[in-house]
């Protein structure tokens, strides 16, 4: 993703020293001019991410998306996340080295605009690619057994992977430095794996976030 972020930013500087060096008056200074405009309102947007989960587990990890400002308080963007948790016990299983990358679209609103500080609101929907490896009860005297917990053993892990609904809403506040650069956070609930079925693998809870957009 670093890599990504850094091909962005000299695609940016490349095309806004192309605008400057044409005549104004041309052709192609005008399209390039459009181009630019478009281009100014365009963003990318990095962040870390901590989740406290609702069985007190931690998934934290990095988020890296590109969007669009369609008016000064409300912006769309296409996004991925990348968490990762070591240990998350959920529905009598034992989980470990759970990764959760979820690709999504986000919206955002501000409430306000030539301001330094502007709280704003966002949601975004997806899908999350989910890859764990997960330890089942087994019976007492197994000769499977790796894992001892109380009076419950536990087998050999074994490797799950699968997708899920993506949610997340939540609150924050960012702070206007400068046009391009922008820093944020926020807080709100999340959910990796949503669904009705309660016996659902779904790391969820209270998310924390804090970045930059640019």
């Amino acid at each position: 993703m670093r890599h990504i972020f850094l091909i962005l930013i000299c695609i940016l500087f490349v095309f806004d020293s192309e605008a400057i060096s044409l005549d104004p008056k041309s052709d192609k200074a005008i399209e390039k001019g459009k181009f630019s405009s478009l281009f100014e309102k365009s963003f990318i947007i990095a962040d870390y991410q901590n989740l406290r989960s609702t069985h007190v587990d931690h998934f934290t990890g990095f988020n890296m998306m590109a969007g669009y400002q369609f008016t000064p308080k409300f912006s769309l963007g296409l996004g991925v996340e990348d968490v990762f948790g070591l240990h998350h016990d959920d529905n009598g299983l034992k989980l470990s080295e759970i990764r959760l990358v979820p690709v999504f679209i986000n919206a955002r609103y501000l409430f306000g605009e030539n301001r330094f500080i502007v709280p704003f609101i966002e949601l975004s929907t997806g899908i999350t690619f989910l890859k764990y490896y997960e330890k089942v009860k087994v019976p007492a005297g197994s000769p499977d057994i790796t894992e001892t917990d109380g009076i419950y053993n536990f087998g050999p892990p074994f490797l799950v992977q699968e997708r899920g609904l993506y949610t997340y809403i939540g609150s924050g506040v960012c702070f206007n430095i400068s046009k391009h650069f922008i820093p944020f956070f926020g807080l709100g609930f999340k959910g990796y794996n949503m669904t009705s079925n309660n016996l659902s693998i779904n790391p969820h809870g209270i998310s924390f976030e804090i970045g930059c957009k640019f």
